[in-house]
């Protein structure tokens, strides 16, 4: 008996630890969105990235650090599968370096000229708007575990509704990845320094959406090991 309450304390502060990671991408995800979509001021997105991005940059990694001191430190011996709280810590720091990389391509891209194709920056507006789906969803996916007063079947579902948007957001992210890289390469043909900036920034933003959904698979396995 007090074995599993130690296995149950350790795994409510592991999925809290969790849920900060995946709420703090979601915040600086939503203050991204509103700059994009209010004023494409090359100044703003700038203070943003140096300031919010690369904070809650550090801060996700702070958070997986700690996660990883559980395991330093024999605090997750008796947590069951502590490989899926690894590895979802792992792919939380990846969704927010690709965040991060991908910014930092499309500052570059106007350092080299002024101005981005309407098309382009919808596809990048779309994308980032996936992302923040992505994430707002995946905090809910995190709650839905932590919520003790469901029975198994209703937790189940829940588990998998909050999965499921998840899912969708990722899948429409490709498609908005395909078009917009298409439209890349037809506009900057003849602009190898732009078409590059540009391309890496429309891959970096999905590979963030990536990662979020591969994070979504290790929760939804938590989840559902804690069900009978």
């Amino acid at each position: 008996m007090q074995i599993m309450a130690i296995d149950s304390l350790s795994k409510i502060t592991l999925i809290e630890v969790l849920q900060n990671m995946a709420q703090d991408i979601q915040n600086v995800t939503a203050i991204l969105l509103t700059n994009i979509r209010e004023n494409s001021n090359v100044e703003y997105i700038e203070k943003f990235y140096r300031q919010e991005l690369m904070s809650t940059k550090d801060k996700i990694s702070r958070n997986k650090d700690r996660i990883f001191d559980y395991l330093a430190s024999g605090r997750l011996e008796l947590i069951s599968y502590k490989e899926f709280y690894i590895n979802t810590a792992l792919q939380l720091e990846c969704s927010i370096s690709k965040l991060e990389a991908g910014i930092y391509r499309l500052l570059l891209s106007y350092s080299i000229e002024k101005g981005v194709d309407s098309d382009i920056y919808k596809a990048i507006e779309g994308l980032i708007g996936e992302i923040y789906n992505s994430s707002q969803s995946l905090v809910d996916l995190l709650r839905s575990i932590s919520t003790g007063t469901k029975g198994n079947s209703e937790k189940r579902k829940m588990i998998e509704e909050r999965f499921n948007k998840i899912s969708d957001s990722e899948e429409k992210g490709d498609m908005i990845y395909r078009e917009g890289l298409a439209k890349v390469l037809m506009k900057y043909s003849d602009k190898p320094s732009r078409l590059i900036s540009f391309k890496e920034t429309i891959e970096y933003l999905e590979d963030c959406l990536d990662c979020l959904f591969n994070s979504a698979v290790y929760i939804k396995l938590i989840g559902f090991s804690g069900l009978s």
